[in-house]
């Protein structure tokens, strides 16, 4: 397979795949929006950074640490940030 095929493969998955936000687990965005009503422009702010990124990666070390904050993780390493979002069979439409 030649790069651009993979590269247009990649950019086709990437389509398909749900946001973060779109990803959030029931209880994970209840928390969010409980959080909302005290802290309205801070969450804002991470909401609008899960709807465009797909990978938590990708994700702002702030928003990252916000999150954890809001969320009342014990930290904000990968494996605590991961278990907000569902799991890898639901991530393509």
């Amino acid at each position: 397979m030649k790069a651009a095929e993979i590269r247009n493969l990649n950019n086709l998955n990437q389509k398909k795949m749900k946001t973060l936000f779109e990803r959030l687990k029931p209880e994970t965005l209840l928390k969010l929006q409980e959080a909302s009503e005290k802290y309205p422009a801070a969450i804002r702010s991470i909401v609008q950074e899960l709807k465009i990124n797909r990978f938590f990666i990708d994700l702002n070390y702030g928003t990252v640490i916000s999150l954890s904050n809001f969320l009342h993780l014990k930290d904000y390493s990968l494996t605590e940030m991961y278990t907000q979002f569902e799991e890898h069979e639901n991530l393509i439409n």
